[in-house]
């Protein structure tokens, strides 16, 4: 499949005839399972137990957190856009990450892991991998266990270190507004994703497929 072929950590195009099927029979084990399934459709429902099937905001997240080991690409491909009010917005961890935050704030985060609340359970991961960075969106941060009493960071640390990290994610933003055919692949690790919307579309559905 040729857009596989030039996959990167960032892939926008409008793809008329996209098949779920095909992907998921070409993309093999690679396939990360979304609720027991290798694609979702994600559509507005009134189900607060999941924001992925609501469209109202949805503040800067990873996806699949309730897996040990988290996907590494979200594929987001649009079958309807609804009324196109309900935006999809990335920013790149790797830029910020790298360039924007200060060394302090960089420490603090390494010192630290989000726990995403969901699926029935708490689910813990490091905010800071060799694989780029995860965040949950609902649920809280702690240190990471095993830190002596010096390593700990205080509150102020912590409270610190979030705000300059959610400033800088919210001022470097990558918009995309959806058509029908649209197709959205980007390494969560490099990159955070959050749906901007005041209002909420049932019409608008989009097809969720997680691979590694």
């Amino acid at each position: 499949m040729k857009y596989l072929e030039t996959l990167g950590n960032l892939f926008y195009c409008n793809i008329a005839d996209f098949d779920a099927e095909e992907w998921v029979e070409a993309l093999g084990r690679r396939i990360v399972l979304s609720n027991g399934m290798p694609y979702s459709i994600a559509q507005h429902k009134d189900n607060p137990s999941d924001c992925s099937d609501r469209t109202e905001y949805f503040d800067w997240h990873s996806d699949g957190l309730y897996h040990p080991h988290p996907p590494k690409y979200v594929l987001l491909h649009c079958l309807d856009a609804g009324s196109g009010a309900v935006v999809t917005e990335l920013a790149s961890s790797q830029i910020i990450l790298g360039h924007l935050i200060s060394e302090k704030t960089l420490y603090t985060l390494g010192k630290l892991r989000s726990c995403y609340i969901g699926h029935n359970g708490a689910y813990h991961h490091p905010i800071l991998t060799i694989k780029g960075m995860l965040m949950a969106s609902r649920g809280f941060v702690e240190p990471l266990p095993g830190l002596s009493l010096d390593e700990q960071p205080s509150i102020r640390d912590i409270n610190l270190a979030l705000t300059e990290l959610y400033a800088r994610l919210d001022h470097n933003v990558l918009s995309y507004d959806w058509k029908v055919g649209d197709t959205l692949i980007f390494n969560q690790y490099h990159y955070m994703h959050r749906r901007n919307s005041a209002v909420i579309d049932k019409d608008r559905k989009l097809i969720r497929m997680w691979f590694n």
